[in-house]
């Protein structure tokens, strides 16, 4: 196979086809695609079409129980020193119900470790611990479940989650994978929060939380199809197609979706051209705390045997000064990608951080040499921008970065799959955890209750 003449066929593909914005004003149309919605449903079979349209092998989907989880209603007040109803709130998933949980809010800042135990466990003992969506400068970000995990274990009664940036805009997600949250939660505009940390200044501030949201069994589907290789070694590609309740999801994750629709589409009509099969999957219940990929690995633990690598899209868009990808402590499998990094005309960045709140984390912890692609540039001053929120829109995602992620994964994907030679070697459950100690992420996995060991 012509490399040269390769690369020229996927970029054009990638530039050229009107398919990938149509795809993705599509599952736009169909939001809210909330794990369990209607939408939801929608835009599974949509994909499913999709695939058979694209002449993918063997397209199915692929079912697994979980805890459905529906909003209901929300609602937040301050009662001292002032009455004032705080109107943005919205409960974060998987939050227990509250008739009328009344107490005293403590301001924990970003929500770090520095900051609790600034804070003191005695002072936010038995009240409402109040953080941001912020990160700390320079350092690794706090994903929402550690700093609800460190609010739960200092014996807070409730938690809320204000969002860093202005804009009126309450931030989203969930807090315990696939099942009910210890103490209830609520999120929360900049703007009320900001009113909120004043009144704290001054003295005592008193809320009465109300939730009242519906929880029952249910299951998930994921999306799968396959690109048939000259063997059954396999790499992976997913992303997930649910959003959350409150948006279109434009950005998380339709992008991902609609990049892996257009490898779909540039290269099952090359199948049995490459080496390596490639499997397609589009994963249900991500929002739901990674529990659609973790059931998915669950299940088919048995048949990973063949499973070589796991590449993981979320969020994949963006121009191609950003792109690169993030290689979780395989460094074998980092010194491939460089391998064919230098000659594809502009820089892919490599950073060896793992990615815990994603669905290329199930593989990893299954000893997969497991990545992630990454298509926007880091701006920790606007962590998520608009992602979790109700502006996650089909206007904040330009057509041109959404080709320009198809045109990278697609000729990376391609001389993955015709490499000759290991991708990366598996690990040990004992060298994954000594992976995770490196990166400084056990006390972060503990406080999510995600720690395994």
């Amino acid at each position: 196979m012509n490399l040269k003449e390769l690369d020229r066929h996927l970029a054009g593909e990638a530039w050229t086809a009107p398919d990938a914005y149509a795809n993705l004003e599509q599952l736009c149309d169909f939001a809210p695609r909330f794990a369990g919605s209607p939408g939801n449903f929608a835009a599974r079979d949509f994909i499913l079409q999709q695939f058979k349209a694209y002449g993918v092998a063997d397209p199915r989907t692929d079912a697994f129980d979980y805890l459905v989880w529906t909003r209901g209603t929300c609602g937040l007040k301050m009662l001292t020193p002032v009455a004032r109803d705080l109107r943005s709130a919205i409960s974060l998933i998987y939050s227990p119900n509250a008739e009328r949980l009344r107490a005293t809010v403590v301001d924990c800042g970003i929500g770090s470790e520095e900051d609790f135990a600034r804070v003191g466990a005695a002072a936010v003992r038995g009240t409402i611990a109040m953080v941001t969506t912020a990160n700390p400068e320079n350092k690794p970000s706090i994903h929402r479940r550690e700093k609800y995990g460190r609010a739960v274990a200092a014996g807070a009664v409730g938690f809320i989650y204000v969002n860093h940036k202005p804009g009126m805009l309450a931030e989203t997600g969930s807090l315990r994978p696939g099942k009910l949250a210890e103490i209830p939660a609520i999120g929360i505009s900049y703007e009320e929060g900001w009113e909120l940390a004043r009144w704290c200044k001054r003295g005592a501030v008193e809320v009465e939380m109300r939730i009242e949201n519906n929880s029952a069994p249910g299951k998930g589907y994921h999306v799968v199809g396959e690109i048939k290789g000259k063997t059954n070694e396999t790499i992976i590609v997913g992303a997930h197609f649910d959003g959350h309740d409150i948006s279109q999801g434009a950005g998380d994750d339709a992008t991902g979706t609609v990049v892996v629709l257009e490898l779909a589409r540039i290269l099952a009509p090359r199948a049995g051209e490459f080496q390596r099969t490639i499997r397609l999957i589009a994963f249900d219940a991500e929002e739901l705390g990674v529990l659609g990929s973790q059931a998915y690995v669950n299940l088919h633990r048995a048949e990973f045997d063949n499973v070589a690598l796991m590449i993981n899209l979320d969020g994949a868009y963006g121009p191609v000064a950003t792109h690169g990808f993030q290689t979780s402590g395989f460094n074998d499998t980092a010194d491939v990608i460089k391998l064919y990094a230098k000659d594809f005309g502009y820089p892919l960045a490599l950073k060896d951080r793992v990615v815990t709140a994603s669905d290329n984390f199930p593989f990893f912890m299954a000893g997969i040499p497991a990545i992630c692609m990454s298509a926007r540039g880091e701006n920790p001053a606007l962590g998520r921008g608009f992602g979790h929120t109700a502006a996650d829109t089909l206007d904040k995602v330009a057509e041109v970065d959404v080709k320009a992620a198809v045109m990278t994964i697609t000729r990376m994907l391609a001389r993955l799959a015709m490499h000759n030679g290991s991708l990366g070697a598996r690990r040990t459950r004992e060298q994954i955890k000594q992976i995770l100690i490196e990166k400084d992420l056990e006390r972060a996995l503990r406080a999510q209750d995600k720690w395994p060991f």
